[in-house]
């Protein structure tokens, strides 16, 4: 079992890089309150069971070795019972209980110039780096979880359906809750899916029709749900971010914009772009060459932290910078180290940058062939803070909670109260049908457009 928590904490730190958590007290503690009322019942000692949001617009849930169980910001707005989210948490507990949770190796996306970058970035600049630069694109922040074979999703429904009946919950939720994510995840198509809970836990029909008959032969014990009814349950809820998350930076064709920590940057035309809370990272289309920025640790000026760098590049690594030179981004100061790598079919150049800018550092990393050179030089120029009028105009799309008249219809609602989803949406979310009357005082999820402000 230790060796479960020792892995499980490494995978931790991966969640927290690659995806992040997401920040909502009144959302955190009430999955926590459900999370432990069912550890309970469970009564196992060996795990240290802790229950977290990540920030992912996608429905999505998993446990990983040692008891870390994430719920996605995604999934949290599809919830109208707690029943639900008991279900869903009773299942990541048995994933846990019964050790199904194991990571998958990486593929690795840019062959012949990973050699520097794989022994030299990963061990120096950040333990994750070497990892980011190696996973492929569409899959960093999930390319580490497992896919749960049909066996282990049908011991975690048998055990997690009976956890869910003991702690006072309708072991049933969880089937209907399945059904509602799949609607969910159907309706987002194109650029919109990347992962959801689909891709690591199979879905079947059997699987829905043995979830029924489990929970038909189960009889749920006699205790009051921490949100006794939607009204309660949706309060907890509302102000999440739904889809993109503008606290995290948001794209604008190739402009990134960071608006809580105050910069942006402009990332070769036609490259694919990715937001990680580490760094933001920018692939040639044919995986040639990649460019990442981030927060640097240090706070120290560009030059001192430049040649601390190469002392830990000489020490750890043996290797020597091609070259060295003072810089400037602009008007910012900056500090630039390239190392060549002749490892590859073809010479490949690795920069690191330091600039100070709007009193943080920030780190620019490189890699690409020469005929790439010009592309990165340019996007690295492009470092500037934020301006008002750009921050100002960032927007997301912000989880609300409406008052429904008598026999008001979401149409006529959405009309009301800005509601940007179409009401065939907002009929899936709140699991009504679109043409419903609604009762006076029934409380409605919907979405509005809300300018982004620090929370």
């Amino acid at each position: 079992m230790e060796r479960d928590v020792e892995q499980g904490a490494e995978t931790a730190r991966l969640v927290e890089q690659e995806i992040g958590l997401y920040r909502a007290p009144d959302a955190e503690a009430y999955l926590r309150e459900v999370g432990d009322r069912l550890v309970a019942t469970v009564n196992d000692s060996r795990w240290r069971f802790r229950f977290q949001i990540v920030d992912l617009s996608e429905p999505n849930a998993f446990a990983i070795p040692g008891g870390g169980i994430y719920v996605s910001r995604g999934l949290l707005t599809l919830l109208n019972r707690e029943d639900e989210l008991a279900g869903v948490l009773a299942h990541e507990i048995a994933h846990v209980t019964q050790r199904h949770s194991a990571k998958q190796q990486r593929k690795g996306i840019l062959p012949g110039l990973l050699s520097l970058p794989g022994n030299v970035v990963g061990s120096v600049v950040g333990e994750n780096l070497g990892a980011l630069i190696n996973a492929p694109l569409d899959v960093v922040g999930g390319a580490w979880l497992s896919r749960y074979s049909r066996g282990q999703e049908s011991e975690s429904d048998r055990i997690g359906t009976r956890t869910a009946a003991q702690a006072g919950y309708d072991p049933a939720a969880l089937g209907g809750f399945l059904a509602r994510i799949e609607r969910d995840v159907a309706s987002q198509t194109g650029e919109q899916r990347r992962f959801s809970i689909f891709d690591s836990h199979p879905m079947t029909e059997a699987r829905l029709k043995d979830i029924s008959r489990l929970a038909a032969a189960l009889t749920p014990a006699s205790k009051p749900p921490v949100a006794p009814d939607p009204s309660s349950l949706f309060a907890k809820l509302e102000g999440l971010w739904w889809g993109e998350n503008p606290e995290a930076g948001v794209f604008r064709k190739n402009q990134f914009l960071q608006p809580a920590i105050g910069f942006t940057l402009s990332f070769p035309e036609g490259w694919k772009n990715q937001n990680t809370p580490q760094y933001v990272i920018s692939f040639h289309p044919k995986q040639e060459a990649v460019l990442l920025l981030g927060v640097a640790e240090t706070t120290a000026d560009p030059e001192t932290a430049g040649r601390k760098f190469i002392e830990q590049m000489r020490a750890k690594a043996r290797v020597e910078p091609a070259s060295t030179r003072q810089a400037a981004v602009g008007e910012f100061p900056a500090f630039v180290v390239t190392y060549l790598d002749r490892s590859g079919r073809a010479p490949a150049y690795l920069h690191f940058a330091w600039v100070t800018m709007a009193g943080k550092t920030f780190q620019v990393v490189g890699l690409a062939p020469e005929k790439h050179q010009e592309a990165l030089r340019n996007a690295a120029l492009s470092l500037r803070p934020i301006t008002d009028a750009e921050r100002n105009s960032i927007t997301g799309t912000c989880l609300r909670i409406a008052t429904a008249r008598k026999d008001e219809r979401l149409e006529e609602l959405g009309a009301r109260t800005g509601n940007v989803w179409s009401p065939a949406y907002t009929a899936l979310v709140n699991g009504l049908t679109v043409d419903a009357g609604l009762q006076a005082g029934q409380s409605v999820k919907i979405a509005r457009e809300e300018r982004w402000s620090k929370r």
